[in-house]
């Protein structure tokens, strides 16, 4: 089979010929129909897990349809289309690949109302995005700045908060406010025409920030409320904390249910998937390259 592979840490990406992986116990074969690219892909490659086993199969996410099932699988069987994560990076696995297995934990049954090609888009960046929008309903939040909405989990968190009635304030270059109104946004600050706290008013119950460093963070404490929650899956906030707010730094779990829940809110119309670009198999290189270099521009699929 075709897959994209490196050689070691840092090494460049490339299409190889690879043999097909055997699915084990709770295990399922899947012949992919697209990838989805996450930055934690390239992260990857770069050294971000050790004993990683080379050469590597780079990716995480994908959708396709079962080719085989292991032993002890329950619930799916070959034909089924299905959606989930396929990475196994000490087992040289990943889902750049026309075949790929994955754990019967870490698939669901694909959203019945979009293409295999947009469910692969969502597994990481929307399990991130429901996660991040139940903790944030849980803290009682009714208005809610999301920061870097317009990237992968920016627009599933945009849409996730918004169907639950969550008055969600988006950042967004002018080029992208009517995209975030379409998403469910109430109101867009333009992250280009100054301080985003500056033009958050009244004060909002709760952050999710995608995006900051430290330094920014503590820059939109003026635009939340005393005692507000904050969230940063990217490990902005320093370890003691920001001053009268609670904010903690957020680690991504996933799950079947959380996939069988998206897949849920996909079909009942709730949350659309928004695709940047859609790239081959043979283009994945550079894609990655542009992801790494900040040049990507919304959620990236390899159709394969």
């Amino acid at each position: 089979m075709r897959a994209v592979t490196v050689t070691g840490f840092g090494a460049e990406p490339e299409v190889t010929d690879q043999p097909v992986p055997e699915p084990g116990p709770g295990e399922l074969l899947v012949r992919l129909t697209a990838a989805g690219l996450n930055p934690f892909d390239w992260k990857v490659v770069d050294g971000a897990i050790p004993n990683v086993r080379f050469p590597l199969t780079i990716g995480t996410d994908g959708a396709g349809i079962v080719e085989r099932v292991g032993a002890d699988v329950t619930g799916f069987q070959p034909g089924d289309a299905v959606f989930g994560q396929f990475s196994n990076a000490k087992e040289g696995r990943g889902s750049y690949a026309e075949l790929a297995v994955a754990r019967q934990d870490a698939i669901a049954a694909a959203p019945r109302t979009v293409a295999l090609s947009e469910a692969a888009a969502v597994p990481t960046a929307g399990m991130t995005a429901l996660n991040l929008v139940d903790r944030v309903a849980d803290a009682g939040a009714g208005r809610l700045l999301v920061v870097g909405a317009t990237g992968g989990v920016g627009t599933f968190a945009t849409q996730l908060a918004a169907a639950r009635g969550i008055a969600v304030v988006a950042t967004a270059g002018p080029d992208k406010a009517d995209l975030m109104h379409a998403l469910g946004a109430t109101e867009v600050v333009d992250h280009t025409a100054g301080p985003i706290a500056d033009q958050v008013e009244p004060p909002v119950d709760a952050i999710i920030d995608l995006v900051s460093d430290t330094e920014r963070l503590r820059a939109l404490l003026p635009a939340i409320r005393p005692g507000g929650t904050i969230l940063s899956p990217v490990f902005a906030v320093p370890d003691e904390g920001l001053p009268g707010v609670e904010a903690a730094n957020f680690s991504n779990a996933s799950s079947a249910d959380l996939l069988e829940r998206l897949a849920r809110e996909i079909d009942a119309g709730h949350v659309r998937v928004v695709i940047g670009d859609t790239v081959t198999l043979s283009q994945a290189p550079d894609a990655l390259a542009r992801s790494r270099a900040g040049r990507a521009r919304g959620k990236t699929v390899i159709v394969i």
